[in-house]
C-alpha cells in the first residue's frame, strides 16, 4: 500500500519551500524543498538520524520526534495523524481483522426514512453495504439497486468514480473529486496497514487508472468529513450538494447528500425524487 514512512518523509520535505520555514535560499540550491540537514536541524534531531529515518534503515520513531518532524515540514493535522500512524508500531494487529460487513436493523431502518436525502452505509474501504434510493438514482441507476447486498459484487465508491464512466462524468469538478478520493484513501490506509483487501484495492485502481496511480504516488493525505460536490446529472442537470460523513456504532460510516433548503439545488434533488417516485408507480 506505499505507507513506508521513509517515501512519506522524502515526499513532505521535497514540497516545503525553504522560505516557508524562514529559510534563506540561493541560487545554488539543487534539490526541491528542504534538505535533510534542514529538516533534522528544524526538528530538533541529528542528521544521521533523520536520514535514517528517510532512507527507511529505522522504520518507527517516538510520537515527540515525529511531531518535532511534522512541525518542521509544515504537515497539516491530517499529514500529521497519518505521519504518526505510519511511524509507529501496529498494536496488536490481528484485532484490526474487518468484522463481517453486515447492516444492524436500526442502520436499515435509518436509511429507508431519511426522504429527500441520499445516503449510502459505507465500510472503512469505501464499499457500498446498503443504498437508499436516492442515492442509487443520484449515483448509480445503471447499475442493479440490490447490488449492495451481494458479498461478492458490492460496489465500491473509489472504484466506480476512476472506473466507471457513467459515474465520473457525474462530477463538475472532476480535477477535485479525484484528488479528494485519493487523499482520503491515503487517510484510512494509515489505519489499516495490515489489511489485505484494502491493498488490494490500491493495487487494482493502481494498475487500471493512471491518474490515480499519479495521485497516490505524491501522497498527499487528508480525511473527507463534509464539504460541497457540484454534480452535473444526466436527469437533473447542475445541482450542488452538501456532504457529511457520520461514524456508525458497527464500524460502518453513514454518507450522505443534501441540498440546502429552498434553493435551486433542492429543487433539482426533489426532481430527481420525483422522478424516482415515477418509476416506482409505474
Amino acid at each position: 500500500m506505499n505507507t513506508d514512512l521513509g517515501s512519506y518523509l522524502r515526499q513532505m520535505r521535497e514540497r516545503v519551500r525553504p522560505e516557508q520555514m524562514g529559510l534563506r535560499t540561493s541560487n545554488s540550491r539543487r534539490v526541491p524543498g528542504l534538505r535533510r540537514e534542514e529538516v533534522a536541524a528544524l526538528a530538533g534531531v541529528s542528521q544521521t538520524y533523520y536520514t535514517r529515518l528517510e532512507q527507511s534503515q529505522t522504520a518507527h520513531a517516538s510520537p515527540q520526534v515525529l511531531l518535532s518532524i511534522a512541525r518542521a515540514l509544515d504537515l497539516s493535522l491530517d499529514e500529521q495523524d497519518y505521519l504518526l500512524k505510519i511511524g509507529t508500531p501496529v498494536q496488536n494487529p490481528q484485532r484490526q481483522t474487518p468484522r463481517d460487513d453486515q447492516l444492524n436493523p436500526s442502520t436499515r431502518m435509518l436509511m429507508s426514512s431519511l426522504g429527500n436525502v441520499a445516503a449510502a452505509v459505507l465500510n472503512y474501504r469505501c464499499d457500498i453495504l446498503a443504498w437508499n434510493s436516492l442515492y442509487h438514482q443520484l449515483f448509480a441507476p445503471h447499475l442493479e439497486f440490490g447490488l449492495p447486498e451481494d458479498a461478492g459484487r458490492r460496489p465500491n465508491i473509489i472504484k466506480m468514480n476512476f472506473l466507471d464512466d457513467n459515474v465520473r462524468a457525474l462530477y463538475a469538478d472532476w480535477a477535485a473529486e479525484s484528488e479528494s478520493n485519493v487523499t482520503y484513501l491515503r487517510f484510512i490506509a494509515g489505519n489499516h496497514r495490515h489489511d489485505p483487501r484494502l491493498a488490494e484495492l490500491i493495487g487494482e485502481l493502481t494498475i487500471q487508472n493512471e491518474e490515480f496511480a499519479a495521485l497516490w504516488c505524491r501522497q498527499r493525505v487528508a480525511n473527507c468529513i463534509e464539504g460541497t460536490k457540484p454534480f452535473d446529472h444526466p436527469v437533473v442537470g447542475e445541482l450542488e450538494l452538501m456532504y457529511q460523513s457520520a461514524d456508525l456504532q458497527d464500524g460502518n460510516i453513514l454518507k450522505f447528500y443534501h441540498a440546502e433548503p429552498d434553493s435551486p439545488h433542492e429543487v433539482a434533488l426533489r426532481l430527481l425524487t420525483a422522478d424516482l417516485d415515477s418509476v416506482h408507480r409505474r
